[in-house]
């Protein structure tokens, strides 16, 4: 059983899976993602961050089709993302 201090007995309410892929083929872990027969496809995520980036981009099946759900923009490559120099 999950415990937590001072909280008292906590029970995980989902399952999460997490793993560390090392100069793994991204567009293939999407992919892979994408043809699993989930079991509710809908309640499905996939949380990716290449090296070089600052957030995750969240991938969910929508109607048989992947969708991603984190801003393609401003992403780490455009000058918006970053606070003025100075700021």
């Amino acid at each position: 059983m999950w415990t937590t201090s001072g909280g008292g007995h906590k029970n995980p309410e989902c399952q999460v899976f997490a793993g560390a892929l090392n100069h793994a083929d991204l567009t293939a872990v999407v992919a892979r993602f994408g043809s699993v027969a989930w079991h509710n496809p809908n309640a499905a995520q996939l949380f990716v961050m290449d090296q070089e980036e600052f957030f995750f981009r969240v991938w969910m099946i929508r109607n048989g089709a992947l969708r991603q759900y984190a801003p393609s923009s401003p992403d780490e490559e455009d000058d918006e993302f970053w606070p003025p120099v100075g700021a």
